[in-house]
């Protein structure tokens, strides 16, 4: 959480524990403690790196890169780059295919009624179609996202499903699977109603385009998607209009 807070990021010590369940980490580490990290989500398609998080304080050592020549031999990747990692990315040879706007705002329109909440008994069939979809195969995390303990909210069409987490802020939306995108805008008006501050990030210009409309503004500095060892993420991308999260892709 110190790196987090040095950096600015917006983990929770909730998302610390998901993805170290989900998948290992490495730390570097020096007499003063911890100094970095980097995690990956391990998909029988492509791993998902993420958590690649230097301390300002021990900037241009080079453990970013020592950071991630562990994990790079593994097999094809993909990562969600900020500015500041992408240059670090592209010479350890990854390429963009992709890109991501982050946007926040209030909701102040209402509920469209095109989803219904979903549960575990909905698990394989949601799997299924996030596998179609984003190319993952990852029951483990829809396990965890169904449970009736966790903090996720899932809703579901008979097409798509969409649901949101807790941020520091308000809520993230992710994943958003839909069939198109004008779909895509009503399933985030039944979950981010009411909601408070919203956060969707996403590579499609008609749902950033709705957002905007509802006067969401753009935060940060969107990320660029990036992949190693192949020529694109896999699946149906047409239809993922925003990822599960920036850190499993």
């Amino acid at each position: 959480m110190k790196l987090i807070t040095d950096r600015g990021w917006a983990w929770t010590p909730e998302q610390w524990e998901m993805m170290l369940a989900l998948g290992p980490g490495w730390g570097a580490f020096d007499a003063t403690g911890l100094l970095g990290t980097a995690l990956t989500t391990p998909y029988p398609q492509m791993q998902a790196i993420s958590g690649v998080l230097v301390g300002s304080w021990a900037g241009r050592r080079g453990i970013g890169t020592e950071l991630m020549a562990g994990i790079l031999d593994i097999g094809p990747s993909t990562l969600y780059a900020t500015a500041m990692g992408e240059p670090l990315y592209v010479r350890l040879g990854f390429h963009p295919v992709g890109a991501t706007t982050e946007l926040q705002g209030v909701f102040t329109g209402g509920t469209t009624g095109v989803t219904r909440p979903a549960g575990p008994a909905d698990m394989s069939e949601l799997a299924e179609l996030d596998r179609e979809v984003s190319g993952f195969s990852r029951s483990v995390l829809w396990e965890r996202l169904l449970d009736p303990a966790s903090p996720y909210r899932v809703l579901r069409s008979d097409a798509g499903v969409v649901a949101t987490r807790p941020n520091p802020a308000g809520v993230t939306v992710g994943p958003l699977i839909a069939p198109t995108a004008a779909v895509a805008c009503e399933m985030i008006a039944d979950v981010a109603a009411g909601a408070g501050r919203v956060r969707v990030d996403t590579g499609d210009a008609d749902v950033a385009a709705f957002l905007r409309e509802q006067g969401f503004e753009v935060g940060g500095g969107g990320c660029t998607v990036m992949v190693r060892g192949a020529d694109d993420v896999p699946g149906d991308r047409s239809r993922y209009f925003a990822p599960a999260s920036l850190a499993l892709g």
